[in-house]
């Protein structure tokens, strides 16, 4: 590997430690605290103390797994950039699979105290509920842009398993790859139908906040199965070319964006906290 490779390797080393564990998580406590301040105290301010009370609590306990996560992998990619090798020693592929998994630790860490949060204004909001005059079927839930997306990226897919069929490279596993297309199709599928079908939401006191909360997680699953099938057809071309050496930094870069969507796909639209705001 050069050494220009390689020092690029590093920068995007650290590029993902700093979008996932500092700019993320500053991000994530500004909605956290918009949602409470916005969403909650305005339709339901004798939640008030209870909010603030767990909101003080929370963000001590959410920066200190923060602090100990970037710590732990500021280490980690520090010692590879003194040293000159890869993660751990090991493999940087597998070092940055290793970064990604912890960094989704304070992302499910996020989810629960949006959860205290949500279940505060349940308490509060009571038991009345509104219905909509409206009947939503899965057409209203679905993006066409996205659905042409995915389309597109399984055309790709099945395009670039053809192709090295007839330039096949080691490792390549031929034909069988179109089924591990149709598995992860079928597993996006199921979740969507279950997000669609899912009645969590019915809890939130207005149809238009759970309307608008359901379609935007079924669009950011739309979006994360197109770029998780790119995302594959872009690997095989840069395994069977000669582009091998620039995985790393692909990788990476997906690892990014597959966090970021996760982070801001579980929290509330601000469609839901925006009173003022009359279209969904």
């Amino acid at each position: 590997m050069s050494d220009w490779l390689m020092q690029s390797n590093y920068m995007i080393m650290i590029l993902q430690v700093f979008i996932t564990l500092v700019l993320v998580p500053l991000l994530s406590i500004k909605k956290l605290v918009n949602i409470a301040n916005h969403y909650g105290l305005v339709r339901y301010p004798n939640a008030k103390p209870d909010v603030e009370q767990v909101l003080i609590t929370s963000k001590k306990s959410y920066w200190t797994v923060v602090i100990v996560i970037l710590s732990l992998v500021s280490v980690m990619v520090g010692h590879a950039i003194t040293q000159q090798t890869e993660l751990l020693n090991w493999d940087d592929q597998s070092g940055l699979m290793l970064i990604y998994l912890l960094s989704m630790i304070p992302v499910i860490y996020m989810t629960f105290i949006h959860r205290k949060i949500f279940y505060i204004f349940k308490k509060y909001a009571g038991s009345k509920r509104s219905a909509s005059l409206k009947v939503r079927t899965w057409k209203d839930y679905i993006s066409t842009p996205y659905l042409l997306l995915i389309i597109t990226g399984n055309l790709v897919y099945v395009a670039t398993v053809l192709y090295f069929v007839q330039h096949p490279f080691v490792g390549f596993a031929g034909l069988g790859n179109i089924f591990g297309l149709i598995a992860l199709d079928v597993l996006f599928m199921m979740i969507i139908i279950a997000m669609y079908k899912d009645n969590k939401t019915y809890s939130i006191e207005q149809p238009e906040y759970r309307f608008a909360l359901k379609k935007r997680a079924i669009h950011i699953n739309m979006l994360i199965l197109a770029i998780a099938v790119f995302h594959v057809s872009l690997s095989m071309w840069v395994q069977g070319t000669e582009l091998v050496s620039y995985k790393i930094i692909i990788q990476s870069v997906y690892f990014q964006l597959m966090l970021v969507m996760t982070a801001f796909a579980l929290t509330l639209p601000k469609s839901i906290y925006e009173v003022n705001r009359s279209e969904y």
